[in-house]
């Protein structure tokens, strides 16, 4: 019979919080519940349990045993991953709707179907111009009193069901358009462009609301020390499902026909309406806040009220202005300009990702060592800089290796913009004002692509009649593009380096990152 001496084992241990009383309680009750050969039993397995509870212990408080086989592992940090990465196929499905919309159809829009770009670009724009429902709907879900016993739920739901009707009429919109540029068509071209900005409308309204609800709701599941962790899974899901759709796209694209891209549309429809559902199915759950009589224009008031924050927005504006003016037009500047095939040019979304992806990897090494993230927005402008350089130089030496290289340096750039941009704004939300936080930093960075999707595209028509040259149009706007990232960087230099200090007591803001599954 195994005996193990009652006070020299673990006589240093306590017990872990989750136990619920201390190691004193623990050797009395055990002490008085056993006896003799039985007892030694007894013992043994308390020790067991003890010796598991340390390695829980010492896993929470981020030293870990070096004699604990498992010091890697939590049972509570598994069930919140199961958890987040059923949330995260939401992100994955609007990943595959992404694609389909600025992928695919804008590039067939404008180089199959010769629809002139400003009519493509102003219909992808629509999102700059309901961007402020994001604000809304993030204050509405920050003061809902729960609709049928929820609180963040019913704007998620909703959101969705407007995307899903916005993607299943989409393939209308290339029918009408198509129609409609023909000569003697029995379908006025206005007309057919209302319907399509009807259609489009409806996808840009649900991505706004769905996607606020959605974030405030994760954050809400999320404690505060694990928000980070929580939106890097969620940005790496999206990331992945355009890289996935861009090659499932591209490889039923390969013999293109207009009949094939509705299929794809259709089909991509139905996949984001299983995931979305799959993600958010009774996942929120009752939160009982006080009263709170701060009215919408108090609240963005309050998230406006300080120099720093204004000159924050101002950054991830501007920043985001000069990395997205391009997103239109990648793709019709590979198939006019470098003569890349649908499929080709449709994979260029996948080296973008690509370089999103990578831009996280080295975030989570760089950040958690940083005082703030601003450092990282400004090397990302720089890289910025340099991929548009390489796109530039691609038309004058019609080089379609230095093309797909600049590419996935914007995605680079762009991936460590959003990252650092977004790891500020988790560490100022609270559950009382986490839709509220949401709503602004996607009001500012929507826009700002709303925005940037319009004037790029329409620069590149006027350009390219005045000139008469194709490339001109499309190299105008991507010179823009490296004068808004410029004055981006000179907002960074004038921003006062203490302004942002999200590390205390020697822990990042972001450094849940580096915690997130397989990083």
């Amino acid at each position: 019979m195994l005996d193990v001496p009652p006070r020299q084992r673990c006589a240093a241990r306590r017990l872990p919080p989750w136990r619920g009383r201390s190691a004193t309680e623990g050797e009395r009750s055990g002490d008085q519940a056993v006896g003799g050969s039985a007892g030694a039993c007894a013992q043994a397995a308390v020790a067991v349990v003890r010796e598991i509870g340390d390695w829980r212990l010492a896993i929470g408080d981020g030293h870990r045993p070096s004699h604990s086989p498992i010091s890697h592992l939590s049972f509570k940090s598994i069930v919140v991953n199961k958890r987040l990465l059923r949330l995260s196929l939401f992100q994955l499905g609007l990943g595959f709707s992404v694609v389909v919309f600025n992928g695919a159809l804008n590039r067939v829009l404008i180089a199959e179907e010769g629809i002139p770009a400003g009519i493509v670009g102003w219909l992808l724009s629509l999102g700059l111009f309901v961007a402020p429902v994001r604000a809304l709907m993030g204050f509405r879900s920050d003061k809902e009193k729960k609709t049928f016993g929820y609180r963040r739920l019913p704007y998620a739901w909703y959101g969705t069901m407007l995307v899903f009707c916005g993607l299943s009429a989409a393939p209308f919109s290339l029918l009408l358009l198509s129609k409609a540029s023909q000569l003697n068509s029995d379908v006025p071209f206005p007309v057919a462009v209302f319907f399509c900005t009807l259609i489009f409308l409806l996808y840009a309204v649900g991505t706004h609301v769905g996607q606020t609800g959605y974030l405030a709701l994760v954050t809400d599941l999320t404690p505060k020390h694990e928000r980070s962790r929580a939106m890097a899974l969620l940005w790496i899901a999206l990331i992945t499902g355009q890289i996935i759709s861009s090659f499932v796209i591209g490889f039923f694209l390969q013999d293109f026909h207009p009949m094939k891209l509705i299929q794809v549309m259709q089909s991509a429809s139905v996949i984001f309406l299983v995931l979305a559902v799959a993600a958010i199915w009774k996942q929120d759950r009752p939160v009982e806040l006080e009263d709170d009589a701060e009215d919408f224009s108090s609240r963005i008031w309050t998230v406006l009220g300080t120099h720093k924050m204004r000159l924050f927005f101002a950054i991830l504006f501007f920043g985001t202005l000069g990395l997205a003016a391009q997103d239109v037009l990648l793709e019709p500047y590979g198939g006019q300009v470098l003569g890349m095939s649908v499929a080709e040019t449709t994979r260029l979304t996948a080296m973008w990702g690509i370089g999103m992806l990578i831009a996280m990897l080295i975030a989570w090494q760089v950040i958690p060592r940083l005082d703030s993230p601003i450092p990282v927005a400004f090397a990302a402008c720089l890289v910025g800089l340099t991929g548009f350089g390489l796109i530039t130089m691609a038309s004058a030496n019609h080089s379609v290796a230095m093309f797909i290289g600049g590419t996935g340096v914007i995605g680079l750039a762009g991936g460590l913009f959003l990252i650092s941009t977004l790891s500020l704004v988790v560490s100022l939300a609270d559950i009382k004002t986490a839709g509220m936080y949401v709503g602004m930093w996607g009001l500012a960075q929507t826009s700002a692509a709303g925005l940037a999707a319009l004037a790029g595209s329409n620069l590149r028509d006027v350009v390219s009649r005045i000139t008469g040259d194709l490339a001109r149009g499309y190299t105008t706007v991507y010179a823009v593009e490296m004068v808004l990232i410029a004055v981006t960087l000179a907002l960074l230099i004038a921003m006062p380096r203490e302004a942002f200090v999200t590390r205390e007591k020697g822990r990042s803001a972001f450094a849940g990152l580096t915690d997130v599954p397989g990083a």
